[in-house]
């Protein structure tokens, strides 16, 4: 029996089948006995039989056996329509099964898949979020651009499902909608932009996936989401962690100044950005370990730098597709660094890498590509500390059939780079032009005549030339006469001894040799004509009727230029100094490309790659993001950077990064293993905790609505015990556990705006004969907490030395940010800092100590009029009157006054709000402490009459501001 391919005879079964190469599908038809042909309908009859079954239990091992083949890459489209009908079925485990075919066929089947596009939409309501997850799936993959409205109106109503696996699903499908209909980009902004304010992380790193699939360019998006995607950073799925990294690259270049001298103050949002990034260089993820290390590379001052190259050597234990991924980086940022000044970018010194010089030594189980990348690494570090080192390293390298050629290279460059290495590297060159093996002798001989075009010791052509006699190959050969015919000046003797060797055996010299020897004869010609014409006329007779044609042709040249008397050609040509050839490193020119991405791997341009934009000159405004969230007191400044530094330290302080790495390779092996049992434990762990009630989560929805509402205080209710529901079932529980910050103080449902004026003298609090405090309220929001006021002091001393200046807080009064510690404060400098404190919207007093040097130097105290403890916020004139509706009764205060030249600017100054849009003497705000909104009013009456009102949700703030504020103007 013969066919094309071998033929099996099962004797078991009445059907033959042709066998095929592994990887190969065979065709969808069989023999049968008889020679009878079975087609696609006959081989799933039984399927489809099960399909129709009225047992749920034939049907679930149907469904089996057809996501089994889906799984082995067998095409079961045939049995879409048998599949669809079982899509409404009770059984929650075989629906699953029936979406799952869905997911897979439904753009393939669409015709039948829109007959059950109804039934997708009843399913977008039913009780399981699995279920409602899945049936979006498969309404997302129907790719016909009729049902694009149902789709939207599906979208919107899953973005704000009570279930965060529902909502990271939608997020998954707006960049399908947006392919098939790009004109519902803004309907999708609005869903976007929804899904980016999510607390749950499980659904953030798929929103930053939907936004930069979406809306890349729409940075202006992420201004009021900026530091809470900062602080949800480690909390994210690890590929959700690489898009928002490489998101937040783009933002941080847009949005901060080049960080340009260590010491220069930091915005707080990007020292935010560094802090909340940088540990994740710990992470057992290697492209998070990448992501992050390129964004510290691009957006962070040098000082913050030193932690990259350890992470980055840690990755060269994983496996050989990640080392070459990760060493093409480092030789980019070895290669670009000497050109970073000039275009403002932070290239990791390659000091840093200096330290762990050893860990790019070449190992045998090396593939040959990453090989030649460590050779590459190791002669960008090289120095004239470590070049005895690396040149033995590249000399053991000669052995390797593979890396000796790449190793002559090598040595060649650290002759280059260092100068006191080159007597030693040109020896070294020397002795390899004798080698035996001819692909040594070449790379020998190109390295040599890089090096030795410009300059070449006169000892050491001596020596080449006595090569002339022992060296066969033909490329060392032509390599001695170049290198003398070059630098004939330095040997005028031997030269014309060279030439006389070279003419015994000129017939059976490689063509490569002639050449090189008709250009030693041409120069020789014009240096020593008298002594030499009969020898050089002698090789210019044997090249003329040479077999090869390029012999005769550059012979026939050369015998017109030097032979002819009036020829008129300048013999002077020939003698004119050509331009030393370079080594040029092949990374350099990979900084055009983002470090991290496929462009750079690869070295061209890829699609769907964005250029990294440059550093604004100037900040764009910082509010936009102040007024979203603030700021905790270890998030903000230098010091945060540096404390977070130190436990990356300690991450790495174990490793030596130099020796002993095989023992490490194995413990590591070791502790890998014993990591990945502890993480199994825990996923057990978390599949074992319980779901959040429906009705708590519904309890949330409704208590967000009902934010804008004024609260009501009323006395505290007692907390009844809840009856701990039963364990759910295996399908109901979560997928992800909540990882959404702790608030830090009271939020609001306004928009925050900057101060409209702000006072810019300085009050006096201490003065005495060493030092001097002066204070004023900066009128912006506090770095340490949004509930506190922001109080800048200023401070000085007349002490002769430097000293170390501390504010203290008493106990017992306002919370505080802290201590302020000034050091190595200068006699007669004023230092100028930071700190917030929380008066609770009333008018309490913060008593301080100054102490210098640990001596305590005096008191004094801090408290503030209620103007300074209000915040303004952006109200239209429909939502202050809506607003001003809400507070009455026993929230409004009046009062009559009489007032000269009442002007906005004059209420700027004695509190900090903002006029209404469209109002005549209309200002709204909001306390500092609780976000209790006031509403300010001036009602004109006769004259210089006002009727002044002030509506506050706090009675007393309400009753105390408006007796300051009529005080005040009348004044």
């Amino acid at each position: 029996m013969s066919c094309q391919g071998k033929m099996s005879l099962f004797q078991g079964g009445a059907i033959m089948r042709m066998s095929y190469a592994d990887g190969l599908t065979s065709p969808e038809i069989e023999i049968a006995e008889g020679g009878q042909m079975l087609d696609n309908k006959s081989k799933f009859a039984d399927l489809r039989a099960m399909l129709d079954s009225n047992k749920e239990s034939v049907k679930m091992d149907a469904m089996k056996r057809i996501i089994s083949m889906v799984a082995k890459g067998k095409d079961v489209s045939e049995l879409f329509a048998a599949v669809v009908k079982n899509v409404a079925v009770k059984n929650l485990e075989l629906k699953k099964l029936v979406y799952v075919y869905l997911v897979r066929y439904a753009e393939e089947q669409q015709d039948l898949a829109l007959l059950s596009v109804s039934t997708f939409q009843k399913a977008l309501q039913d009780p399981n979020q699995l279920i409602r997850a899945s049936a979006l799936r498969v309404l997302s993959s129907i790719r016909v651009p009729m049902i694009t409205t149902v789709m939207l109106l599906a979208l919107k109503a899953s973005v704000r499902d009570m279930s965060a696996y529902v909502r990271k699903v939608a997020a998954h499908a707006i960049p399908k909608l947006y392919s098939l209909n790009p004109d519902l980009l803004p309907e999708l902004l609005d869903c976007i932009d929804y899904l980016l304010g999510d607390k749950r992380t499980l659904v953030l790193g798929s929103a930053v996936y939907a936004f930069e699939e979406t809306c890349p360019d729409r940075l202006d998006l992420l201004h009021k989401h900026f530091r809470a995607l900062c602080r949800a950073l480690a909390d994210v799925d690890e590929w959700g962690q690489v898009v928002m990294i490489g998101l937040l690259t783009r933002y941080a270049r847009t949005q901060f100044i080049a960080p340009a001298e260590d010491q220069a103050p930091l915005d707080p949002d990007h020292a935010l950005l560094i802090l909340s990034a940088r540990p994740l260089l710990q992470s057992r993820n290697c492209s998070v370990v990448m992501s992050v290390a390129q964004l510290l590379y691009y957006i962070a001052p040098p000082s913050q730098l030193s932690v990259v190259p350890r992470a980055l050597v840690r990755l060269l234990r994983a496996p050989n597709e990640v080392q070459y991924v990760v060493l093409v980086n480092i030789a980019t940022i070895c290669a670009t660094q000497k050109n970073m000044v000039d275009e403002h970018i932070f290239a990791i010194s390659k000091n840093l890498f200096e330290p762990f010089l050893k860990s790019f030594f070449v190992r045998g189980s090396d593939t040959k590509h990453v090989k030649q990348l460590k050779l590459q690494i190791l002669t960008s570090l090289v120095t004239e500390t470590n070049v005895q080192l690396v040149v033995r390293e590249l000399q053991a390298y000669l052995h390797m059939p593979d890396l000796a050629s790449s190793a002559i290279e090598a040595i060649g460059r650290c002759a280059l780079q260092v100068s006191a290495s080159s007597d030693s590297c040109l020896s070294c060159l020397v002795n390899l032009v004798a080698s035996p093996k001819e692909s040594i002798v070449c790379s020998a001989v190109v390295v040599l005549k890089r090096l030795l075009h410009a300059d070449a010791p006169i000892p050491l052509l001596k020596r080449v030339i006595k090569l002339i006699h022992t060296v066969k190959a033909p490329s060392a050969r032509a390599c001695v006469i170049w290198l003398v015919t070059t630098h004939i000046d330095k040997v005028p003797k031997l030269a014309p001894d060279l030439l006389r060797v070279l003419v015994k055996n000129f017939c059976e010299e490689d063509e490569l040799v002639k050449l090189q020897t008709l250009n030693l004869a041409v120069k020789l010609w014009i240096k020593d004509r008298e002594k030499c014409e009969k020898l050089i006329k002698y090789v210019i007779l044997l090249a003329r009727y040479d077999r090869s044609y390029d012999i005769r042709d550059r012979c026939r040249f050369l015998r017109n230029i030097i032979l002819k008397d009036n020829c008129g050609f300048p013999l002077d040509i020939f003698m004119s100094e050509k331009p030393a050839p370079t080594i040029q490193n092949q990374y350099s020119d990979r900084e055009n490309f983002q470090l991290g991405t496929l462009s750079h791997l690869l070295n061209q341009k890829c699609n769907g790659y964005t250029e990294l934009p440059d550093f604004p000159e100037e900040a764009p405004d910082p509010t936009v993001r102040r007024n979203a969230m603030p700021l905790g007191v270890d998030e903000v400044g230098q010091d945060a950077l540096k404390s977070g530094g130190q436990d990356l330290d300690e991450f790495y302080s174990d490793e030596s990064g130099e020796e002993g790495e095989d023992e490490e390779e194995e413990e590591g092996d070791e502790n890998e293993d014993e990591e990945e049992e502890e993480d199994e434990e825990e996923v057990e762990e978390e599949e074992e905790e319980e779901e959040p009630s429906e009705e708590e989560e519904e309890s949330e929805e409704s208590s967000s609505e009902e934010e804008q509402k004024p609260v009501k205080k009323s006395a505290p209710v007692p907390v009844k015990k809840q009856p701990q529901p039963p364990p759910k079932k295996q399908q109901d529980l979560l997928v992800d556990l909540d990882f959404s910050d702790v608030a830090v103080g009271a939020f609001s449902n306004f928009l925050r705006t900057s101060a409209q004026f702000v006072d810019p003298r300085f009050n006096s609090l201490l003065k005495t004969d060493s030092v001097q405090v002066d204070f004023r309220f900066t009128r912006e929001p506090s770095f340490f907490s949004n509930s506190m006021t922001a109080i800048e002091f200023r401070v000085s001393h007349k002490l002769p030395e430097e000293v170390e200046i501390v504010l203290e807080s008493v106990p017992g009064g306002p919370s505080t940010s802290g201590i302020v510690r000034i050091s190595e404060l200068k006699s007669h400098e004023f230092r100028q800092m930071i700190a917030g404190i929380d008066f609770g919207d009333q008018v309490l007093v913060s008593n301080w100590t100054v102490s210098v040097n640990d001596e305590k130097k005096g008191t004094f105290s801090i408290s503030p009029k209620l103007g300074e403890l209000l915040e303004g916020i952006e109200l239209s004139k429909k939502q202050f009157d809506d607003e001003k509706k809400k507070l009455v009764g026993a929230y409004e205060h009046t009062k009559k006054i009489e007032v000269e030249d009442l002007s906005t600017e004059k209420i700027y100054k004695l509190a900090n709000c903002k006029s209404v849009l469209c109002g005549d003497f209309t200002f709204a705000a909001q306390t500092v402490s609780k976000k209790e909104i006031t509403l300010i009013s001036f009602i004109p009456k006769q004259g210089n009459e006002y009727e002044l009102e002030v509506n506050s949700a706090d009675v007393r703030f309400g009753v105390q501001f408006l007796k300051e504020l009529s005080e005040e103007l009348s004044k």
